[in-house]
């Protein structure tokens, strides 16, 4: 079985994150990782074929992922088709959605079209956060004022990685204490207040999760 990390840009420190949740995953299921193959690339800049995944799809391995959003984000049939070839041959693992897609379920819509739905819903968030970014930048040099951060401006979090993971949980009516938990197991340590910021900051704060049931929680 080997362990896949993507990351986008060789400067984010998230594929330790990846690595920690690929490992959890790993140990919880008695699976042994034969070895590692990390990435720095977009994969909305590149072909499947120009990364290594491509080569761990053609040798036909099992392969580990922290989530579907490492294999893609944005072309949606090369997305599926991955996931084909994978489950033709041997098994993906989301460590994040605790989920096997292999030749049993591989034509089970309900979990095609959740992990896919997930992965969008990543990379619309992310095209948010640019176009916000953008935006501001705009205004503020049209005011002739300094493109760093201003007070009050969303700023990058760590979290913003683990976007996909979080609506998966939020969507299936996980409190978000037991959300801090997972994420704590996954190696991602953030206070209670620093969530609930990075969620009203993306708009999440009203997904179906209430934050009143999780005070009394954790």
């Amino acid at each position: 079985m080997i362990g896949y990390i993507r990351v986008s840009d060789s400067k984010r420190a998230d594929g330790e994150s990846q690595r920690e949740a690929i490992k959890a995953y790993a140990a919880k299921r008695g699976i042994q990782i034969s070895d590692w193959i990390e990435e720095h690339v977009s994969a909305t800049k590149t072909e499947l074929s120009e990364r290594k995944l491509s080569s761990l799809i053609i040798s036909q391995q099992s392969i580990i992922v922290s989530d579907i959003t490492r294999l893609g984000r944005h072309k949606v049939m090369e997305l599926v088709g991955a996931i084909g070839q994978i489950a033709s041959y041997g098994e993906l693992h989301l460590a994040y959605n605790d989920t096997i897609i292999n030749s049993e379920n591989v034509d089970n819509a309900e979990i095609i079209f959740t992990v896919i739905g997930q992965s969008f819903a990543s990379a619309v968030e992310a095209q948010k956060r640019s176009e916000r970014a953008k935006a501001g930048h705009a205004k503020r040099k049209a005011k002739g004022l300094s493109s760093g951060r201003q007070k009050g401006q969303k700023v990058k979090s760590r979290l913003d990685e683990h976007t996909a993971f979080i609506l998966n949980l939020l969507d299936t009516k996980t409190s978000k204490a037991e959300i801090l938990r997972k994420l704590n197991e996954r190696g991602v340590s953030i206070t209670r207040s620093r969530f609930y910021s990075w969620l009203e900051d993306r708009g999440l704060h009203n997904k179906k999760a209430e934050f009143q049931t999780d005070m009394f929680q954790a």
